[in-house]
């Protein structure tokens, strides 16, 4: 009986401690949101800032951390990483298509864009999502597989993982 009591008190104890404790917040994540504006047209760079702006309304936690990059003829980054969602929600917004070589990218170019971000992501020790932006496969270079060892090695060395977004397509949905 006394044994009883004993685990019928402990066991209270350890829910009312339990009711206390905070609620633990999900873990924030690392998503790059990255515009490869090589392979994207003026219409797709469009589109693909409207898809970038639904992803970040719908399907981000307020804990995520967010980046936003482009590449042309370089990587610049727009917004470094910051959980402020309404300024990388500004920072789309004011994103304007351009003209230059867009439309024009094989293979080569659109491996080395990625290679480039994924470097540039590289000094940050967690695990990133580099969400990428583009007009789906260019139509030449497509037997290039040094360039796609390159890119897939450089996004393995800097924990990168990349979901690969045809503008004209549906955004995927990151678990």
């Amino acid at each position: 009986m006394k044994l009883t009591r004993l685990f019928l008190s402990l066991a209270t104890v350890s829910l009312a401690l339990h009711a206390q404790a905070p609620a633990q917040a999900p873990p924030s994540r690392l998503l790059c949101l990255f515009f490869d504006l090589n392979s994207l047209d003026a219409a797709a760079q469009s589109t693909a800032r409207d898809n970038a702006i639904k992803f970040v309304q719908e399907q981000t936690a307020p804990s995520d951390r967010i980046a936003i990059m482009t590449y042309a003829s370089r990587l610049n980054v727009l917004q470094d990483f910051t959980a402020d969602h309404d300024m990388i929600l500004a920072t789309l917004r004011t994103m304007m298509p351009i003209s230059a070589a867009a439309g024009n990218s094989d293979t080569s170019a659109q491996l080395q864009a990625i290679q480039a971000a994924a470097s540039a992501l590289a000094p940050l020790p967690e695990k990133k999502a580099m969400i990428y932006f583009s007009s789906g496969e260019p139509k030449n270079g497509i037997d290039n597989q040094e360039d796609l060892r390159a890119t897939v090695n450089a996004a393995v060395r800097a924990n990168v993982a990349i979901y690969s977004v045809d503008s004209r397509g549906p955004l995927p949905a990151l678990r």
